[in-house]
């Protein structure tokens, strides 16, 4: 099988002669050996006209054969050219003083006189090689800039809506503090931060499989479930079982989400992580430098289609930070290969608590040397602000829309084998606002739907005795005997009913919940009222507040809150 050449034919090939005006005909006929061969062959007879020549169309080749070497214009000549232009010299014999001056201005092939054909035309056919690699290279440098410029505008373009999405329902709080050192323009780590209608501090650290734009894929639509449902006021049970089914749908095979999602309770003053795949975190107690560490219960999210989810629960109080951490400060190496590990993180932060970030970096860089780093690095620190409760301030009020009020009514009822499966709180207030249009008063109605919600099944129910939680201890057991009886329960119902109509000023909303347990003693809501430190009986105060009228009935298995809001 016939290759077809690599080099153009002869007669493509064009070659500028430099020869001294005036050459002596019995001298070698360069021109005639090179017309032979059948290549385009223009003669010159000074620097000046190889400029003209040059400039006016390409050359492929140039070969100089005069006396007087014109040295000086042979840059001028290269840069004239349309490109990479091979320059062969015809001497009469080789010196060290010309062999210098080929060296400096970078003469391609030498030849002596009397000039070889078959010489001549090996280094012509060499010297065009040359000059079509350097052409394909060039050509390949270009391809390459072109693509790394429009790559880099798209992931700028990329970076700013992943950013903006991330950003955009991103809570400030002083309460949590986020340090992140991304090894690529999109980072494959990610902190998210939100509140509850409750107050309630929801935090995501995720870290994704690989780095830059493939390891974030994801990231938007886990940043809208993330954000949508804790504005809704979904647990983070929820949140992350959506999570994972969301990731689980969308990321190839080989991706998945390590992560940690922590809810903080400033009411009862206490936290929940879901911990799936993350190295462990750190609870450090700053008043007596105590710590716990907080390990990985769960697989990483988008492996499986469905996941059970195992939670911690702890107490917290103001003096305690947690520590969470991406794998990245974990395996940062040393010299030696040697890991940088939980107990030099542990020495780092347990210095001091405000300045846990210096004193982590310093030792980081200490131990790497200043090495480049081979993963993302992320750090956040969680203040359990929980009397403080930075986060909580009400949010203001914008003037929206003028909606009118209307007259409606609906009705929903949940049985025991609803009641394990789902928290409907969520859903009735959503429901509550797409018909009526009453975000403004959005945190109002979740806290008084939830607290009436909660009231019904831990008291009603299940029958659980709040005086349980009037101790740290006591709280935990609480929520220990609730997922316990929730599960053994056979019968258990509760009715919930919405009636809203117009007012003068605004509207009225009615709620009304019934459940099928023997109630719980309301009456004793006075008396915990003086009880500042008591664990229970808070939420019925919290009512009492925020309702025009709150009223039981029997023996505290019916109740009827009436909340007035105004235009």
């Amino acid at each position: 099988m016939n290759h077809p050449s690599p080099f153009p034919l002869p007669a493509q090939t064009s070659i500028v002669l430099l020869e001294d005006a005036g050459a002596n005909p019995s001298a070698d006929s360069l021109q005639g050996v090179l017309r032979a061969q059948d290549f385009r062959c223009a003669v010159a007879s000074s620097a000046e006209e190889v400029m003209e020549l040059l400039t006016n169309a390409p050359v492929d080749l140039l070969i100089i054969a005069c006396r007087d070497w014109p040295w000086r214009q042979v840059a001028d000549m290269r840069d004239a050219a349309d490109s990479y232009l091979p320059i062969i010299l015809i001497a009469d014999d080789l010196t060290d003083t010309l062999l210098d001056h080929c060296a400096a201005v970078e003469i391609d092939a030498v030849i002596c006189r009397p000039v070889n054909q078959h010489l001549l035309l090996l280094k012509i056919r060499s010297s065009l090689k040359l000059r079509m690699l350097y052409q394909h290279e060039h050509a390949q440098k270009t391809l390459l800039l072109d693509y790394w410029q429009t790559s880099d505008l798209e992931h700028e373009v990329a970076a700013k809506l992943f950013n903006d999405v991330l950003k955009a329902d991103f809570l400030e709080t002083e309460a949590v503090e986020v340090v992140m050192s991304p090894m690529a323009l999109f980072n494959g780590d990610l902190v998210l931060i939100a509140k509850t209608p409750e107050n309630h501090l929801h935090v995501l650290l995720g870290d994704f499989t690989g780095h830059g734009l493939s390891a974030s894929i994801a990231a938007t639509p886990l940043a809208d479930i993330f954000y949508g449902m804790t504005r809704k006021g979904f647990d983070i049970n929820e949140i992350v079982t959506e999570i994972n089914a969301k990731l689980y749908r969308v990321l190839p095979a080989n991706r998945f989400l390590a992560a940690t999602v922590v809810a903080l309770y400033p009411e009862s003053s206490s936290m929940k992580s879901i911990t799936c795949g993350l190295p462990e975190h750190f609870l450090v107690n700053h008043a007596d430098n105590s710590f716990l560490a907080i390990r990985s219960l769960n697989i990483p999210l988008g492996i499986q289609p469905s996941i059970d989810i195992e939670e911690q629960l702890h107490r917290v109080s103001e003096s305690q930070c947690l520590y969470l951490l991406t794998d990245g400060i974990f395996e940062a190496e040393n010299a030696e290969g040697e890991l940088f590990g939980g107990e030099r993180i542990l020495n780092a932060i347990r210095q001091s608590k405000s300045d846990a970030i210096k004193n982590l970096q310093a030792s980081l860089e200490a131990h790497t040397g200043g090495a480049i780093q081979k993963d993302d690095n992320t750090l956040v620190i969680l203040s359990c602000a929980v009397d403080s409760v930075p986060w909580g301030r009400r949010e203001i009020r914008l003037p929206r829309q003028r909606v009118a009020a209307t007259t409606w009514k609906q009705v929903l009822e949940f049985d025991i084998d609803s009641l394990r499966l789902i928290n409907p709180v969520p859903v009735m207030v959503n429901t509550v606002m797409e018909i009526q249009g009453l975000q403004n008063y959005r945190q109002d109605i979740f806290m008084i739907v939830s607290e009436l919600f909660a009231n019904a099944l831990d008291h009603g129910v299940l029958g659980l005795d709040s005086a349980l939680k009037s101790s740290p201890e006591g709280f935990m057991r609480f929520y220990a005997m609730k997922d316990e009886r929730l599960q053994q329960l056979q019968r258990g119902k509760i009715r919930l009913s919405f009636i809203h109509h117009a007012t003068e000023y605004g509207g009225r909303l009615i709620v009304k919940v019934v459940d099928s347990g023997n109630g719980f003693d309301w009456r004793r809501r006075i008396g915990l009222r003086k009880s500042d430190e008591a664990y229970c009986g808070r939420g019925i105060i919290m009512l009492e507040t925020l309702c025009s009228s709150l009223s039981y009935h029997g023996c505290g298995n019916r109740v009827t809150a009436v909340f007035d809001w105004r235009h």
